[in-house]
């Protein structure tokens, strides 16, 4: 009867486990240091500040971020990216974070702006910048991503693990490169 029961217990255990999603991981890096995700590396290249792109201002309080960065495939397929994909923090709380303005249908207010759709080829690189609207008085940023896929068990999609870059910018609005071990010695 033991025997019967903890096999019981075992089989219990083995069928909760199997209903149990993987537990999601932050994986966090500083600019200017690629970052990989499942689908494509990126990398945070250079930020600054404005409170004028384009003859276009913000609110009052608020400024642009200009974001330069690096998406590199690093899958076997063509992968098709989004302004959706990428979104910058400046705090902890609910509302302390933002899309870029093309997500919302801005015109392209810097040289180089991402596009709002765009496709990258297996191992190739594209490079470019992505505008948000932050408060004024911030200087410490996180550009974020997430792990977001379907699979041939789930036709709903899924999220997986969140990824976040972040960067400081000086008095001058610029960005404040990180310095690296071979710099130090």
């Amino acid at each position: 009867m033991k025997k019967l029961i903890r096999t019981f217990v075992a089989a219990a255990a083995v069928m909760s486990l199997a209903g149990c999603k993987e537990e999601v991981r932050i994986t966090e890096a500083e600019a200017c240091t690629p970052l990989a995700t499942m689908f494509f590396d990126y990398t945070v290249n250079d930020a600054y500040t404005e409170t004028t792109l384009a003859d276009k201002s913000t609110y009052e309080d608020y400024q642009f971020l200009v974001v330069d960065i690096t998406v590199r495939n690093s899958t076997d397929s063509t992968i098709s990216m989004s302004d959706a994909d990428f979104w910058v923090s400046w705090g902890e709380g609910e509302d302390e974070y933002d899309a870029p303005i093309s997500a919302y249908g801005e015109d392209p207010v810097v040289e180089g702006e991402l596009e709002s759709v765009y496709e990258v080829s297996p191992a190739e690189e594209v490079r470019g910048n992505l505008v948000f609207i932050v408060p004024s008085g911030k200087d410490t940023y996180t550009l974020k991503t997430e792990d977001y896929y379907s699979t041939s068990e789930s036709a709903e999609p899924m999220t997986g693990d969140t990824y976040s870059v972040t960067f400081s910018l000086g008095s001058d609005g610029k960005m404040i490169v990180p310095v690296t071990e071979d710099e130090e010695e």
